[in-house]
């Protein structure tokens, strides 16, 4: 094993709490690399990690076909199919067919919308959490906050009940599952039952927005092409496609980025001051997601269709390819002094929402909900600390925790 294939397995180790320095070292020796763990070239400078991800003529996605081939047993199941499918995997004329599309019904204007409805969900939950804190007791921030959260936030963009954060809380990582390598074949067939649960709860919702139109995505969707447009029109298995990538793509990332936003937070309670405006927790939440990002790595892989040269490196054509964004973010090429973490750091240059064509849709969004929820904590819950120091459950693909417990008071 080459030492810089021995600092992504440490990388890739539980517990570590500190990766950066991991980072620091294979930008430094190995920038660019072959990992026989990873199947991939891995690069983890600022420059080369963003030539790669705005430039998909050069550095595809996989077709379908070759994901199923990758997979074989998955993907026979539907939840596969509809996951491979989906816009976060595919690539231009289609990949712009269909952002263009969406793009027209999720627009700024329906995100800054929800404004006043992820502030209230947001301040409902805080104070839910306090109310199950009070005394001393101990609650756990991940399962009463970051996750129901970006889920009732995305149940009203889509217009579904907010109360079914629960149950998707229960589907989505259900229906991840199906491309998960390790899954058997038992998680497999719950991944599709998992997905028909929901493509039945979203199909009924559909179907009462076609009779009564309303101010939510899927009207919004739904919509597209009754101009006459024919081209302008999603597919029912485009529309499928949309919704569950919609609810899957963001989840689990969204989770993460609300625990490190906090976790940061009670760590250097000495930017609680900054939270009181809604522009302060902005700031606050870009540093955190470019000095902490909650998804180091690119969640799936691009290839080189040619030869491709990084400087010094080159990668042959036909080659998988993977970007450390955790690696990137801290490049002292991008960024002066990484290291530090400064919430008033000028123009930050971050990828922790992609760039280029596939650049994250949800990004504002997604910005809106943790600075509503750290505006919420800084008001609400002065007296929040940790219960017990939160442990890492890994570095890559995603900065998570096994556990993260927090009580009021001393």
């Amino acid at each position: 094993m080459n030492h810089a294939d021995h600092v992504l397995d440490r990388l890739l180790a539980p517990g570590q709490d500190d990766p950066y320095p991991l980072y620091d070292e294979l930008r430094a020796t190995a920038p660019v690399h072959f990992s026989s763990r990873l199947g991939s070239y891995v690069l983890t400078r600022f420059d080369d990690c963003a030539h790669v991800m705005r430039n998909p003529a050069l550095f595809p996605a996989p077709d379908p076909a070759s994901f199923a081939s990758f997979m074989p047993e998955h993907s026979e199941y539907d939840a596969f199919r509809v996951l491979v499918n989906s816009i976060v995997n595919s690539n231009p004329p289609e990949h712009t067919r269909l952002r263009r599309l969406v793009s027209r019904a999720f627009t700024a204007r329906r995100v800054e919308s929800l404004k006043a409805g992820v502030v209230r969900i947001a301040a409902d939950l805080v104070d839910g959490a306090a109310a199950r804190a009070a005394g001393g007791a101990v609650i756990d921030f991940h399962d009463e906050l970051s996750v129901p959260v970006p889920l009732r936030v995305m149940a009203q963009l889509l217009g579904l009940p907010l109360e079914d954060d629960r149950l998707l809380a229960d589907l989505i990582p259900r229906i991840i599952n199906v491309v998960d390598p390790a899954s058997d074949t038992a998680a497999l067939k719950d991944a599709d039952e998992a997905l028909h649960t929901l493509l039945g709860r979203l199909g009924d919702l559909v179907e009462r927005r076609r009779a009564e139109p309303a101010d939510d995505l899927v009207s919004g969707l739904l919509a597209l092409g009754s101009d006459g447009d024919s081209a302008a029109r999603l597919t029912e298995d485009e529309l499928q496609a949309v919704f569950v990538a919609l609810l899957t793509a963001g989840f689990e990332t969204s989770a993460t980025a609300l625990d490190i936003s906090v976790h940061t937070l009670l760590a250097r309670p000495e930017h609680r001051p900054g939270l009181r405006s809604h522009e302060g927790a902005l700031r606050f939440v870009d540093e955190v997601l470019r000095w902490d990002a909650p998804a180091p790595m690119s969640a799936g892989f691009r290839y080189a269709a040619e030869d491709a040269v990084f400087g010094e490196h080159e990668v042959p054509a036909g080659s998988p390819v993977r970007v450390l964004l955790g690696a990137a973010n801290r490049d002292p090429a991008a960024n002066g002094d990484p290291d530090r973490f400064d919430p008033l750091r000028t123009a930050p240059r971050t990828l922790a929402f992609g760039t280029g064509v596939h650049h994250c849709l949800g990004m504002n969004l997604a910005r809106m909900e943790i600075a509503a929820v750290l505006m919420a904590i800084a008001e609400r819950l002065p007296g929040l600390r940790f219960a017990e120091e939160p442990f890492r459950r890994r570095s890559l693909p995603l900065r998570d925790f096994a556990s993260f417990k927090v009580r009021l008071g001393a």
